[in-house]
């Protein structure tokens, strides 16, 4: 309902003129910027791209090199694409070929390995779970017991994964992989879950240089909640394994969730060691004032039209 009606606000931007004018009257066109994808149809990230006309998207390092050399960023974008789900990156990749569009792919690598992602247990509880109690376990850092309806609970693993201890989320997401298993009979959920694209994929992808693949950590964990030890191991060993595969250099990071509550200001030093920048999902372009280790980026999803995609783009 909430989208339905940004989508409708954003209707007078179905009109170029009010697109250039917005960007101009604020200001807005000199500051390049950072689009964020996630899981969407092919037609739906090709309307939102068009729609951005005269800017052009350019590939992600070039972007932050133009950046860091105070080098003109005005009518630049830069594409990206988070998390890795094989069915949105290898159709939208054919979109990237067929019109030239630089992209780069973020990759939990855990994920790539066949651990689903936590979001992805997440809705798959949400869908199959009985509306009934159920009772929070104990874990590591937990002494005490919840019980929860479905709603509360659904509620309450979104949150704790923006923000807890990955060791914690696991074992509350393990308990409840085992219910499925144990009092519904799903023997197999990964398969009612989507599927990560393959390193053979990946390796072969990367040899066309519209195509780079970037760090999106090891296991899609919250960094304000991970220790320095935790961190360097999610960050370092991650960019390794992509690197091994694609024998490309990974120099980019992007923290998973990318809100400021999951991001800590010693991840970021972290990332500043072994990156040469990093994204997040909080919303803006790039300016003078930009950290190179906490770069803002814009979001678009499957039911945002065109028209919302100029509008945010427009005011961010």
């Amino acid at each position: 309902m909430q989208n339905k009606f940004k989508n409708y606000l954003s209707f007078p931007f179905n009109s170029s003129l009010v697109f250039k004018a917005t960007e101009s009257l604020l200001n807005k066109s000199p500051g390049g910027y950072i689009l964020s994808f996630h899981d969407l149809s092919p037609e739906v990230f090709s309307s939102h791209v068009e729609s951005l006309k005269p800017s052009i998207p350019v590939p992600l390092n070039e972007l932050i090199s133009r950046y860091k050399l105070g080098k003109s960023i005005k009518n630049c974008f830069a594409i990206t694409f988070d998390d890795g789900v094989k069915s949105t990156i290898k159709n939208n990749w054919e979109i990237c070929m067929k019109n030239n569009w630089p992209v780069t792919f973020y990759l939990p690598t855990n994920y790539i390995n066949g651990d689903n992602l936590p979001f992805q247990k997440i809705e798959l509880f949400e869908s199959l779970l009985k509306n009934e109690n159920y009772k929070l376990p104990k874990t590591s850092n937990s002494v005490t017991e919840r019980i929860l309806n479905k709603k509360k609970l659904i509620n309450y693993l979104n949150e704790i994964i923006y923000v807890k201890n990955n060791q914690e989320v696991e074992e509350i997401l393990n308990y409840f992989l085992k219910i499925l298993q144990t009092s519904y009979g799903l023997k197999n959920n990964k398969d009612l879950m989507p599927k990560a694209i393959t390193w053979e994929e990946i390796k072969q992808i990367s040899k066309n240089e519209l195509a780079s693949f970037q760090s999106h950590s090891l296991s899609h964990a919250a960094c304000s909640g991970l220790s320095k030890q935790e961190l360097e191991n999610e960050m370092l060993k991650s960019k390794r394994i992509i690197e091994n595969c694609t024998g490309k250099n990974v120099n980019s990071f992007c923290y998973p969730y990318g809100a400021p509550k999951s991001i800590s200001k010693l991840s970021v030093e972290i990332a500043s060691k072994y990156f040469d920048y990093a994204t997040t999902l909080i919303k803006g372009r790039l300016n003078k004032n930009s950290n190179l280790h906490y770069l803002p980026r814009i979001d678009l999803y499957q039911d945002h039209k065109a028209s919302f995609a100029r509008m945010k783009v427009a005011l961010s």
